[in-house]
This record gives C-alpha cells, sequence and structure tokens, in this order.
C-alpha cells in the first residue's frame, strides 16, 4: 500500500507529535543506559543508536512542516539527515527549526520570542551527532576496524543529548512560503506535548492559533 504523506494540518501535526514524542522517550533512554550495569562499550553504542534515532525523527519532523513530497524523491525516501538537510536548503534555506517560547500574556493574547531555551542544538551539531553515530555502531572494513579505539565519551553523549533538550521544550519552523509557522514545545518531566499552526494576517497585525496535543495518535509513550 502506498505512503499517504501529510498533507492537512492535522496529519502534519501528527506526525510532528509523534516524532518529537520519540525523541523525547530516546533521550530519556540515554539517561537510564548511562545508568546500567553494562560494559562501557555497550554504553556507548546504545546511547549513539539513540541519538542517530533523534536525529532522524527531527528530520522526520522538518519534513512534515516543510518538504513537497511528490515532487522531491529525497523527501519521500532517504533517511540520510546531511541529505536531507541539503535537500531542504536547495529550497527553503531557513528550513531549521529555532528555539521558541510561547507565553500567555494577561489580555489573553500569545507572545512568542525568539530565545526559548539556550544552548540548542543547531543544524550542523545534527549532522556531527548522525554521522558520527555511523563510527560507532558499523564495524565496516577490517581497515577501519583496525583503526578503531573504541574510546567513549559519555561526556560528548550527554551535551549532545542536553543541546537536544533545549531545542525540542520550544521550537518554531517558518514554512517556506511564509504562509504559516509551527510552534511545537514538550515538558522533559511528564507527558505534555503540543503543536500550534500559526497563521499570520499580516495586514491587520493579528494571527490565528491552531493547537493540536498528544492524543491516541502518538505512538509512543513513556
Amino acid at each position: 500500500m502506498a505512503a499517504s504523506f501529510p498533507k492537512t494540518n492535522r496529519e502534519k501535526a501528527d506526525v510532528v507529535i509523534n516524532a518529537m514524542n520519540e525523541i523525547r522517550v530516546r533521550l530519556r533512554s540515554i539517561d537510564a543506559i548511562i545508568a546500567a550495569p553494562v560494559p562501557n562499550l555497550i554504553q556507548n553504542e546504545s546511547c549513539h543508536l539513540q541519538l542517530r534515532l533523534c536525529c532522524e525523527c527531527l528530520a522526520i519532523t522538518i519534513l512534515a512542516v516543510q518538504a513537497d513530497f511528490p515532487t522531491h524523491k529525497s523527501f519521500r525516501d532517504d533517511y540520510n539527515v546531511t541529505s536531507i538537510f541539503k535537500a531542504l536548503e536547495a529550497t527553503y534555506p531557513g528550513f531549521f527549526p529555532t528555539p521558541s517560547k510561547m507565553v500567555a500574556m494577561p489580555d489573553g493574547t500569545y507572545h512568542f520570542d525568539d530565545v526559548g531555551t539556550e544552548h540548542p542544538i543547531s543544524r550542523f551539531e545534527i549532522e556531527r551527532v548522525w554521522e558520527l553515530s555511523g563510527h560507532h555502531l558499523h564495524r565496516a572494513s577490517m581497515k577501519k576496524y583496525l583503526k578503531r579505539d573504541n574510546r567513549v565519551d559519555l561526556l560528548a553523549i550527554n551535551k549532545a543529548k542536553e543541546r537536544f533538550w533545549n531545542l525540542i521544550t520550544g521550537m518554531m519552523m517558518v514554512s517556506a512560503d511564509g504562509s504559516f509557522r509551527l510552534f511545537a514545545a514538550m515538558n522533559r518531566d511528564d507527558d505534555f506535548i503540543e503543536c500550534a499552526f500559526i497563521h499570520m494576517d499580516r495586514e491587520a497585525g493579528t494571527a490565528r492559533i491552531d493547537p493540536y496535543t498528544l492524543g491516541a495518535a502518538a505512538r509512543f509513550s513513556r
């Protein structure tokens, strides 16, 4: 059966919420893996696998908002994060989400800042984490195997994990044509997660917000 790519905002929201919830589950798993009584090498590989999949889920989140699936094969079939980002950049250089925070104002309106949580992971860090994880997870050729030192750097893993949290706790994406923005946010320590499509009316100086929350469509639990 052919895949049905997201078209409506409800369908896009379901993909965003599912992918972000999966990122949250995997980031939480890193702490459990590091605390587990297993050899450091196994910890290292397991954590890099979680980070790699987090990178791929973030790419899925961005594709749900930005991609033109019928036109670009790489948006439909590729899982290489770097290739996906390069293809998106060719269409729209501002595709990558930026940190943001939604604040309810006393008059019932909402203010969105462009700061969010400090030190979020960047596009190029995502690419680097994804590429580096392959080095840790694949044995590849004899030549590469003999060069391995099996060094474990849990500090680097924790840094990448924390910077990932700093992005997904609140982020904003602007559509390629500028017709809408998507705000997505989640809490680290509970099950809260939401996303909202923000439709701008520049002439009136207002915006309509269509919110979506975590529901039955979410495929990953805590």
